[in-house]
């Protein structure tokens, strides 16, 4: 709407200044905008004298004008005058007729402002009297000083008094009095403190420090039947901050006065908190309504933590008292959850809450289409893991989103959020992890049951100036290290819990005994990502590294000529994921179809062999990819053979009892034949497409009893097209003369090293002996592949 004196105001500040340099024109609109106010500001520092305009009312121009002195009917420069009626106007008060004439009609317009900023005002006339510096400041701002948006009246009334109490104080500045609570607001109070402390002009800050949690602890106790002494005190101060959080009411005759009807308020406040109901202004309940954190030191039952739980920090979590682990659906190089975490925490006891987070840390993040997005990949994510139905999912907005980001990006994410949860079938409530007035706005638009309150960011924005949401399911206080200098130490965020969400305690899915490998190799599998993409090493592919890492969980596969054959190892990355806190325990893969376990280190080299060297184009010849996997193993039981004393007619029934045992006697057990066959199934998909995960690959082969039984029969058509001929042919070429100019003699150290040059070189072998042990490697291939 148009305002004809504003439009006055307008013209003549462009008329005026618009040559000054540095000066900038505002719109001649007749609206009030901060363009407009800057335009005054300007032109107010170009008459005290500043040649470096800016839009800030900043310290120069206070002092300037201070110097100055009051801008009234009796100072001499009619423009600065002139600038006060202007701005008066676009604070919506009367100017005058915009000429620094300074008459009644301005200094009734000055008187108003005045009493609706909580400061004394003498009776009219008010010739000698003018613009004060402070009120010239807050003249040059968009506060209100009367109730806008439906303010509170209580909390206006607090914005007065502490104008009122606090404007002669140095730092102290004419804060709003608009009726809402702000970061301003805020900072005033905590000023106040201060000052009520006995801090000096050089002391106090407006944030809550050391200094102030000391003297709140040790001087600001209010409780029943306390009362100030004189115009301002504790009682007074705590009144404020209760109204501010929007409890209690305007103090009216009771100002100063800690009455019951107070205590009883207090108590519904510490029970909204969680605070003990002592209906006192205690430190905690000072500290709950003064910052986002409250009190850092307190110690809430929830925890979120980005490194995955194991058997040792669960037990320090435990210990600790802790009942709820927040944890992440999917994402990031730590954070993502796992089928055995969850049992791990389950058997200890906690229940979980789930987050879900991919990025979220800064606007570009967030629009209705990242929104469906999210929302249906969490969805996705839940039913995997079996989240009962109900369950809150917890949507991040990890950042200072102000609040026209929220509007602009964060509200129509939650919509494309809930949309997708929606088309999922709504199995699923939507809940948010951001700061206050994140999680208040989205409550506001109803698109969040629940809020995970980020209150450990007492910087933001968003958490300056706002009250904890109504559906606050969970506020994060604190980031320490639990269990520091232990075993069992992690870093965690520390959460206060409401009760509004208890989280999960059980899931749909039946456990998978593989779920903790899983849980090992994908973490694996982050660090791998982690070295290739933020350290830029990306010679190797992530499953390679990952296998090298499971190589070197011993040292058995150290042997002369073992990284020509499992290809260079990255000492490097070993070191590194070595370093690295928080990994996982180490955890068995079991053939769900014999109920055996895969030697994971044997695996890890094999796996190592496949990728390096690639099959031979003449299956019946052999490369140092065989002998790297199966080839190496067959070796090995003819070497057990050659040290047993027994005649070769007897080498084809000793090897079988040796090869794919489950006795600890054989160099070829059933845990190294699954090695073998893994290695090169599992080998040849990741030579064909590297991106896939080797947790995607083993989930696949190892889902079910049938799919576990086919990867024998692919084994062997891949390698030996399912003919008995090709693989016995290949196996006596592993025991012969290897046409394969690397493969024989690194065949040859590791049989000497192996088996000692006092016995027969695998050539010299008795041929039946070599057939025979041949014959038994390919009757027990072919009968776990199903072949007859």
């Amino acid at each position: 709407m148009t305002d004809e004196m504003v439009l006055r105001a307008q013209q003549w500040v462009n008329a005026t200044y618009g040559g000054v340099p540095g000066y900038n024109r505002c719109t001649e609109n007749g609206r009030t905008g901060w363009q407009t106010i800057y335009s005054l500001t300007r032109a107010l520092q170009h008459e005290l004298g500043i040649t470096a305009l800016s839009d800030s009312f900043g310290p120069t121009t206070l002092a300037r004008l201070t110097a100055y002195g009051t801008v009234g009917q009796n100072s001499g420069n009619m423009n600065m005058r002139t600038i006060a009626e202007a701005a008066l106007y676009c604070k919506g008060y009367s100017g005058g007729q915009i000429n620094g004439a300074f008459g009644l009609d301005t200094q009734s317009g000055l008187a108003a402002m005045v009493r609706n900023m909580g400061l004394p005002v003498p009776q009219l006339p008010l010739m000698l009297n003018g613009v004060e510096p402070k009120v010239f400041k807050a003249l040059l701002s968009m506060d209100a000083y009367v109730l806008v948006n439906n303010g509170s009246a209580a909390i206006q009334e607090c914005q007065r008094w502490l104008n009122g109490a606090y404007i002669g104080r140095g730092q102290y500045f004419i804060g709003p009095c608009d009726g809402h609570f702000s970061r301003n607001v805020q900072q005033a109070l905590v000023l106040a403190i201060q000052y009520q402390l006995g801090m000096t002009d050089s002391q106090v800050t407006g944030y809550i420090g050391p200094g102030t949690r000391s003297g709140l602890q040790n001087s600001a106790l209010v409780q029943s039947g306390s009362q100030d002494s004189g115009p301002t005190g504790w009682v007074r101060l705590f009144q404020c901050a209760m109204a501010f959080n929007r409890y209690g009411n305007r103090w009216g005759e009771g100002g100063g006065v800690f009455n019951d009807e107070l205590a009883r308020i207090v108590s519904v406040f510490q029970r909204f908190c969680m605070l003990p109901e002592t209906g006192k202004g205690d430190y905690q309940t000072w500290m709950s309504l003064l910052v986002s954190t409250g009190d850092p030191e307190r110690r809430g039952t929830a925890i979120d933590c980005m490194y995955p739980l194991n058997s040792t920090t669960i037990q320090t979590v435990k210990n600790a008292g802790y009942k709820y682990a927040g944890r992440y659906l999917t994402g990031g190089t730590n954070k993502v959850l796992t089928h055995s975490e969850i049992a791990l925490i389950f058997d200890n006891g906690l229940s979980i809450f789930p987050l879900y987070q991919e990025w979220g840390d800064a606007v570009q993040y967030f629009d209705y289409t990242q929104g469906f997005t999210a929302g249906t990949a969490a969805c996705a994510a839940a039913r995997g893991f079996g989240i009962p139905y109900g369950t809150v999912i917890y949507f991040s907005v990890d950042f200072d989103a102000l609040d026209e980001e929220i509007t602009s990006a964060v509200i129509p994410h939650f919509k494309g959020v809930r949309d997708a949860v929606a088309a999922d079938g709504n199995r699923f409530a939507i809940g948010v992890y951001g700061c206050r007035n994140t999680c208040l706005r989205l409550e506001a638009e109803g698109l969040t049951t629940r809020s995970f309150v980020s209150g450990m960011s007492t910087g933001y924005s968003g958490n300056l100036g706002y009250p904890l949401p109504g559906n606050w399911a969970f506020d994060q206080i604190s980031n320490f290290v639990l269990g520091a200098g232990t075993p069992g130490a992690l870093e965690i965020d520390n959460n206060i819990v409401s009760g509004r969400d208890l989280g999960v305690d059980s899931v749909t899915r039946p456990r998978d005994p593989n779920d903790g490998f899983y849980t090992m190799l994908i973490w694996l599998e982050a660090r791998a990502k982690q070295w290739r993409e933020d350290h830029g090493h990306t010679a190797r592919s992530a499953p390679e590294l990952v296998a090298q890492f499971l190589r070197m969980r011993s040292n058995q596969y150290a042997f002369t000529g073992s990284n020509t054959v499992f290809g260079e190892l990255d000492s490097g990355f070993i070191d590194f994921v070595r370093g690295y806190p928080g990994r996982p325990d180490d955890r068995p893969l079991r053939d769900p179809k014999h109920l055996w376990d895969l030697d994971i280190d044997h695996f890890g080299a094999s796996f190592g062999a496949i990728l390096n060297h690639n099959l031979v184009s003449d299956l019946t010849e052999v490369n140092l990819a065989d002998f790297g996997s199966w080839g190496g193993d067959v070796l090995s039981v003819l070497g057990q053979w050659t040290t047993s004393g027994l005649p070769a007619s007897q080498a084809y029934a000793f090897a079988m009892e040796r090869i794919a045992t489950r006795a600890d006697n054989s160099f070829l057990t059933l845990s190294d034949l699954f090695a073998d066959v893994d290695a090169l199934v599992l080998g040849h998909q990741s030579r064909a497409n590297p991106q896939v995960p080797l947790s995607t690959l083993f989930q696949n082969w190892y889902a079910t009893p049938a799919a576990a039984e086919a990867r024998f029969a692919n084994f062997y058509a891949r390698r030996f097209k399912s003919s008995a001929s090709i693989a016995d042919a290949a196996c006596n070429r592993m025991f012969g003369l290897i046409v394969d100019t690397s493969t024989g003699p690194i065949r040859d150290a590791f049989w000497v090293e192996q088996f000692s040059d006092n016995y027969l070189h695998p050539t010299l072998v008795p041929e039946e002996a070599r057939k025979g042990t041949a014959r038994a490697f390919v009757d027990v291939v072919k009968n776990y592949a199903g072949v007859s």
